[in-house]
């Protein structure tokens, strides 16, 4: 299944022709490795599958509209889905501009709701959990070029592996909010954030490659302890 940066998106294909505005062009990856263009328009964002391959079939573009701008990077989108129309998308440039990181939150049937919310509230404490990272397209070939998972050093699985300890306040947070949520879910976050490590560290974890840690580090008894040791989510 593809990682969407908006999770909830039913995806269909359009023609759609944009001219006379300003754009930013952004990439995001599934666990497949798959990209996806992102277009930021004024009041659009484009979600367009790029193919590496030519294709008999048409490219599939996903829409989102902004709806209200609270500055250049908090706004109320709207995209029908089965958890609310409307969100708040707050992002944050990193590395010189290179990664966008993305939030989406407040979902609700209502843009009303939604600002309310983050005007009474402001961005969740739990917020850097759930945040999914876009690459300009410098940072794409930097990571096209960057070692995959087969290649990582010990010290490198340590340090990604060590960012649970980091994030566990949020996790805290995010479960006091939502304490219905699934182990899984919270377990893709994990490694969501375990990714963006590897990402800082000089790796490519969309690489598709084949590897496997427990093999490639066995005997290190630091690593496989590491590796294995189950994760508890309790508040």
């Amino acid at each position: 299944m593809k990682n969407s940066i908006f999770p909830f998106v039913f995806l269909f294909s359009i023609t759609f022709l944009v001219t006379g505005q300003e754009n930013s062009i952004w990439y995001s990856f599934g666990h497949e490795g798959d990209k996806t263009q992102i277009t930021e328009l004024k009041d659009i964002i484009l979600y367009e599958d790029v193919q590496e391959e030519e294709s008999p079939y048409p490219t599939r573009i996903d829409t989102v509209d902004i709806i209200k701008r609270f500055d250049a990077s908090t706004y109320i989108i709207f995209k029908p889905n089965r958890n609310g129309n409307y969100a708040l998308m707050s992002s944050e440039l990193l590395q010189d501009g290179n990664i966008k990181s993305v939030g989406i939150f407040y979902q609700s049937d209502t843009p009303e709701a939604v600002e309310k919310d983050f005007t009474e509230n402001g961005l969740p404490s739990w917020g850097e959990l759930t945040k999914l990272w876009i690459f300009s397209e410098a940072k794409v070939k930097e990571l096209e070029q960057a070692p995959g998972y087969d290649e990582v050093t010990r010290d490198a699985v340590l340090a990604a592996l060590g960012i649970r300890k980091e994030i566990s306040p949020y996790i805290v947070n995010y479960q006091k909010d939502f304490p219905d949520t699934k182990p899984f879910r919270m377990y893709r976050y994990v490694e969501l954030k375990a990714q963006q490590k590897f990402i800082e560290l000089g790796y490519n974890p969309y690489k598709r490659v084949p590897y496997n840690f427990e093999k490639q580090f066995e005997g290190d008894e630091e690593v496989i302890k590491a590796l294995t040791e189950p994760m508890s989510f309790d508040n």
